[in-house]
């Protein structure tokens, strides 16, 4: 589903907008945080390739 996260890095915090059916995609080994920038209940799946 669509909606809105908040990256927290050690280089700062960021958002990213979350498409339905879009892949998002961060570098191999960037240290996040992610939390529901949403007003409601939000999802995700995060794989972590190796």
């Amino acid at each position: 589903m669509d909606g809105k996260v908040k990256l927290e890095t050690p280089n700062g915090t960021s958002f990213a907008e979350m498409k339905k059916g879009v892949p998002y995609f961060r570098g191999e080994g960037v240290e996040h945080d992610v939390i529901n920038a949403n007003d409601t209940e939000y999802a995700f799946i995060e794989i972590e390739l190796k």
